[in-house]
């Protein structure tokens, strides 16, 4: 059998359902689960068939930081104007006709002010949307009951209640939280009020061997991001209450 089909059907699968989540948006999740349907296991990720969040950070993070720098002012022109000396002075790392100086630690240089720009504008797009939701180790477990969806990923621990809606913290406020069931995927998605929406969706691959998950936003001063996870199953779940110990 071809390697790569294994791959490629998975792949269909977790397109497909995410297309259908997204034509059909995600008001009135429900929640019951559809019969047969449950989540429930210890899942392990597989990174040849995921998609790289470290990968996608770092060119956003790259395109922030050039877009920045062009909002900067530019440096004054160095030595060489009427009544400079163009030297370098003592204690220095060059002066500027104006008197200030060049060198780049020295808050008036462009170079700083880009640096100031970028660390005082928005918050760290590592901790919004997509990249503050995916789960942080490369073991999730779920539990899942009728009144319960539970998500542990080795650090966190998140708690919904299907079918219902509330108001959480997010990293930029505040946010309107909505989970629960659509079709055979539960889904939860959260708009924060100052930043992107983010919407999740897991489900089971056909065989029922994998979870996968996509996990998508947009809005809120980032780029629409579409993430693809994969996890192998495990084992199932122990059925007990999480602890504070």
């Amino acid at each position: 059998m071809n390697p790569a089909r294994p791959r490629q059907r998975l792949l269909a699968c977790s397109l497909l359902c995410a297309g259908l989540i997204a034509c059909g948006g995600v008001s009135g999740l429900k929640p019951d689960a559809p019969a047969g349907v449950n989540l429930a296991g210890t899942w392990k990720l597989d990174r040849a068939l995921s998609d790289d969040p470290e990968k996608i950070y770092d060119k956003i993070r790259r395109q922030r930081a050039e877009r920045y720098a062009d909002q900067a002012p530019a440096p004054p022109p160095r030595g060489g104007g009427p009544g400079s000396s163009g030297g370098r002075g003592p204690d220095s790392g060059g002066v500027n006709p104006d008197g200030t100086s060049a060198d780049p630690n020295n808050p008036l240089s462009a170079e700083a002010q880009a640096a100031a720009i970028i660390g005082t504008s928005h918050l760290d797009p590592f901790d919004m949307g997509v990249f503050g939701t995916i789960p942080r180790g490369d073991v999730i477990t779920i539990r899942q009951r009728p009144d319960e969806m539970y998500i542990f990923d080795g650090t966190t621990d998140r708690s919904f209640t299907p079918g219902t809606k509330s108001v959480v913290s997010v990293p930029e406020g505040v946010a309107d939280q909505h989970s629960g069931w659509k079709s055979r995927a539960y889904v939860i998605d959260v708009r924060a009020q100052a930043g992107p929406e983010t919407i999740e969706t897991y489900h089971l691959s056909d065989d029922g061997q994998h979870l996968l998950a996509d996990i998508q936003s947009h809005g809120g001063n980032m780029p629409s991001i579409k993430i693809k996870r994969v996890y192998d199953r495990m084992g199932a779940a122990a059925n007990v209450a999480p602890t504070n110990d």
